[in-house]
């Protein structure tokens, strides 16, 4: 894969092209309008058209922005950060749960020696129904041979790992991608499964936020609130360790499967 500075942004626009076409064309179209209803004399139109114009620019520059801090390597690189909170030794055999987007998987391997990542495919388009994420996979050439990666793939509700066979697991930007909540439980208790006990799960999600809200416009009151995740990790069995916000652009969770001994210790206080 060709190495560059605004690969990732570049990337990310073409999977989305629709939404910068449809913005694009909407600055062009109000453009024209100012220029007509400064000849035709329809003074009236000129704030408003003005207005219209200096919004859609912003949303189409806010989209940049948001691609080149989410996907280039100078940007918050939400992947690298979950690494450094793990504090992942450059040998750790480790799995990345990934939809194909591939860019932060191999950008991890370079931070290893002797270590490897299983990178493990879980897309579904039954599951995950995003139409960009189609867009993004159809660019990626084939995975690169590297003893560093080991590429799998695998399901929602069967990662290809053996019961408690590695002690880090990364969600980066996956289980938000999963609209029901069921699904996202399933994953989680997947990731569970193949963890070894104080096993660490790292989850890193776009979370509702004032920096997200005003990215996304209207669309960053859908997000999950940080507390939304806590939750769910929590329901699913595991002990919430440290958390890390990226400038309410992501939010980063560290999260430990409990031993046999302490998930009973933690059962009965529940119950009680």
């Amino acid at each position: 894969m060709k190495d560059g500075r605004f690969n990732g942004t570049r990337t990310y626009i073409l999977a989305n092209w629709p939404r910068f076409v449809l913005l694009y064309m909407g600055m062009v179209a109000m453009l024209i309008l100012i220029g007509l209803s400064a000849i035709q004399g329809w003074l009236s139109f000129i704030p408003l058209s003005t207005a219209v114009f200096l919004i859609l620019v912003y949303f189409f520059a806010a989209g940049i922005w948001e691609a080149r801090q989410r996907y280039d390597f100078d940007g918050i690189t939400t992947h690298h950060v979950l690494f450094d909170m793990g504090q992942i030794p450059a040998t750790e055999r480790f799995a990345y749960i990934d939809l194909g987007l591939q860019m932060p998987a191999i950008g991890l391997s370079r931070r290893l020696t002797t270590g490897q990542i299983i990178v493990i495919d879980v897309y579904n388009p039954q599951w995950t129904v995003s139409p960009w994420l189609v867009r993004w996979r159809a660019q990626q050439p084939a995975p690169p041979a590297d003893p560093r990666l080991n590429w799998r793939d695998g399901s929602l509700n069967l990662l290809p790992l053996p019961d408690e066979s590695v002690n880090t697991v990364l969600l980066c930007h996956v289980a938000g991608e999963f609209w029901q909540d069921g699904d996202r439980v399933t994953l989680l208790k997947e990731a569970y499964r193949i963890l070894k006990p104080r096993g660490q799960l790292l989850l890193a999600e776009s979370v509702r936020s004032q920096t997200n809200w005003i990215i996304q416009g209207f669309a960053g009151f859908g997000l999950p609130t940080a507390d939304y995740w806590r939750k769910l990790l929590q329901q699913t069995g595991y002990r919430v360790r440290n958390e890390k916000d990226l400038s309410g652009l992501a939010h980063c969770i560290r999260a430990q499967k409990p031993t046999p001994n302490e998930a009973q210790q933690l059962s009965f206080k529940l119950e009680f």
